[in-house]
């Protein structure tokens, strides 16, 4: 979606954000640093006559090394312990939020720091022990070093309990909220440019009715480029995809977005090109389209949009039964369609600097990410009246700010699907009136924009 994106990297730093290895692996090797530094030091403060330093070194070898020992045992089993905290809080984010929201746990920084913390100070204490066995032939221990793991363990006491109150506070739902919301933003500023106050919305492009090209007009050949595995369209690379075009003189025709399912053997990309053979390697082309085993929110809007759909989704079984987190997930999704009504839509069709369709692809529609948003929380709240009511608040936020007929209509649809809905399951006359008062509002308001 983004045309100037490095997929590439960007899909590597999300692997890697989302690890629980590359940040302990980077304190680990700051630790096997900080031990040279240390013992380099300590050697300088052996043959140093200051006596500031002296005071450090006072002590046994024997000594040294069960003060390292007892800290590293220590560290090892507290870091066994965060692991356990963690599996238990991944283990009730896939039960209770639904198991695509354990990415979001796993992505979490704090964790991260605090797992990566203690193995690197395991790993400190081991490697100043080893250096105590040679020290003692020379009647010299390293003080220095034995004092920063000390210290080291003194922070592990604050970071430990950090990490309890940490894991505390990412478990409660208002919390897991809210950060797949602040995620899901971050998305959208990056993947949607901001219209400016001075520019018109371009509906067209927005709805997604750009008439297609017929590339079989103007190109003489045409071949399919068929995928070689199946999976999910995690990136377009479409920089790539449109200089590729560009400098081999054809155009392409995408016919998957990201979040699309592949089966292996489907047309991923259908080129047209004048010459007897394709202009370039077909397999250079279905690489610039990256299939995974998951959806990813690098480029898949509606994939962020569904993890919050999933936790309300959840919210309202019968087993959980907590409609509050599912109206706090509406008033959110009611937030980003709002936001998503001053962004303009990527186009479906791209030209070059001549003014010549290079390359097409499926379009990205505020109707479909707001169906995404609504259905399936408006089906399964039929028998929860406060969902009902802030579902018809959120329609009436994004009626405040469409900007375009297609907004409108969304609305207008999402109204009229739940008023069917309601109007025919067993509510109450007081609780059928307040939501039918949601409605004649929204209607008023629709009417009165129309006129």
């Amino acid at each position: 979606m983004s045309v100037h994106m490095n997929t590439r990297i960007i899909t590597l730093w999300e692997t890697i954000r989302t690890s629980f290895w590359f940040v302990p692996s980077i304190m680990a090797l700051i630790a096997i640093g900080l031990s040279q530094a240390g013992l380099a030091f300590d050697r300088f403060g052996a043959d140093s006559e200051l006596e500031i330093l002296a005071d450090f070194y006072q002590t046994t070898p024997e000594s040294a090394r069960a003060l390292l020992t007892t800290i590293a045992t220590a560290m090892i089993t507290v870091t066994s312990i965060a692991f356990s905290i963690t599996v238990v809080a991944l283990t009730l984010a896939s039960s209770q939020f639904g198991p695509r929201l354990i990415r979001n746990f796993m992505m979490d920084t704090g964790t991260q720091c605090v797992l990566g913390f203690f193995l690197s100070t395991f790993i400190y204490c081991l490697l100043i022990i080893q250096a105590t066995k040679s020290f003692e032939q020379q009647e010299f221990v390293p003080g220095i070093s034995i004092l920063t793991s000390v210290i080291l363990a003194i922070v592990g006491v604050g970071v430990l309990i950090y990490f309890i109150h940490h894991v505390a506070r990412a478990i409660q739902a208002d919390n897991v909220i809210d950060n797949v919301y602040r995620e899901l933003n971050d998305i959208i500023e990056r993947l949607f440019p901001k219209i400016e106050e001075q520019d018109e919305v371009d509906t067209t492009a927005e709805q997604g009715v750009n008439t297609p090209p017929d590339f079989t007009q103007i190109y003489l050949n045409s071949q399919d480029i068929e995928s070689a595995s199946s999976g999910y369209v995690q990136t377009l690379d479409m920089g790539q995809l449109r200089a590729l075009s560009e400098n081999s003189d054809m155009a392409l025709s995408v016919q998957y977005m990201p979040g699309d399912f592949v089966v292996r053997g489907s047309v991923l990309v259908t080129a047209y090109f004048n010459g007897a053979t394709l202009p370039c390697e077909s397999q250079k082309i279905a690489e610039l389209v990256r299939l995974g085993s998951h959806r990813t929110p690098v480029q898949d809007v509606e994939f962020a949009i569904r993890q919050l759909v999933e936790i309300a989704v959840r919210a309202l079984s019968p087993g959980i039964n907590d409609p509050y987190s599912a109206v706090t997930v509406v008033d959110k999704l009611s937030a980003v369609l709002c936001t998503l009504t001053d962004k303009p839509f990527p186009p479906s069709t791209y030209e070059d600097v001549q003014g010549i369709i290079r390359l097409q692809c499926k379009p990205v529609a505020f109707t479909g990410l707001g169906e995404a948003a609504f259905n399936q929380i408006r089906q399964y709240s039929k028998g929860s009246l406060a969902v009902t009511i802030r579902l018809l608040e959120g329609l009436s936020s994004i009626l405040r700010f469409s900007r375009s007929p297609e907004h409108k209509q969304f609305v207008r649809q999402q109204a009229a699907m739940i008023e069917q809905i309601q109007s025919s399951s067993k509510l109450g006359e007081r609780d059928w009136q307040d939501i039918k008062r949601r409605l004649d509002d929204i209607k008023r308001n629709l009417d009165s924009d129309n006129n």
